[in-house]
């Protein structure tokens, strides 16, 4: 299955096995861990990747906002990944990318990555630290807060999951009691390795759909 529906803070949320969440109260699609240009900068390092991945993604975002036709998109953090110039071919891909969705909002909640570059330069709305749109609140690092339930991103989880004698390594969403973490939705990020443990809610990612993990 694509989609799998949760409730959190007494809210309905919809994931998508593309990595992302769509809060239906506010029309909000929410994402995490972008990493735009994060190829870029393995290949001016001599690390050799295939080019693409900037557009793999924006047609992945393209294919949420087909599906769920949001308001607003929030990104909880790293949509680029190091430094760049306006003259990047990212940012440029990215620059026309937000101008044919001019009708929608997007906000980035600024993570750790996006010192590196300006997001402003593309037309995207920034908050620096955390943005409260109660009962969230939408971080990129995953620490409580006070204000209300953290949804956030930073630490790109994962799971393993047993099949037979195979195993795989995924991406998974994560809730806790307090705080839930997003998967990164960059084409080009690794993943954390989160454990399974009482109260804790966790739907993997998989090449078939979604999973909710039974702990």
């Amino acid at each position: 299955m694509t989609t799998h529906e949760i409730e959190v803070a007494g809210e309905r949320l919809t994931l998508h096995s593309e990595r992302a969440i769509y809060w239906h109260a506010q029309r909000m699609l929410l994402v995490s861990d972008v990493h735009f240009g994060k190829g870029a900068v393995f290949r001016r390092a001599g690390i050799a990747v295939p080019s693409g991945d900037t557009d793999d993604d924006l047609a992945r975002l393209d294919g949420l906002i087909a599906a769920f036709a949001p308001a607003t998109i929030v990104v909880l953090g790293d949509l680029v990944h190091g430094a760049a110039t306006e003259r990047s071919v990212w940012v440029e891909r990215v620059r026309q990318w937000r101008h044919a969705h001019a009708d929608i909002a997007i906000i980035l909640v600024a993570g750790n990555h996006d010192r590196h570059f300006d997001v402003r330069l593309l037309g995207i709305d920034v908050r620096p630290d955390r943005l409260l749109v109660p009962p969230f609140v939408l971080a990129h690092h995953p620490e409580p807060h006070g204000d209300g339930y953290t949804l956030s991103g930073h630490v790109h989880p994962g799971v393993v999951v047993r099949d037979g004698w195979r195993k795989h390594r995924l991406p998974a969403f994560v809730f806790d009691r307090e705080v839930a973490m997003l998967p990164a939705f960059g084409t080009l990020t690794g993943l954390h390795e989160t454990p399974a443990k009482p109260g804790r809610r966790i739907v993997a990612v998989t090449p078939a759909g979604l999973l909710p993990v039974i702990v």
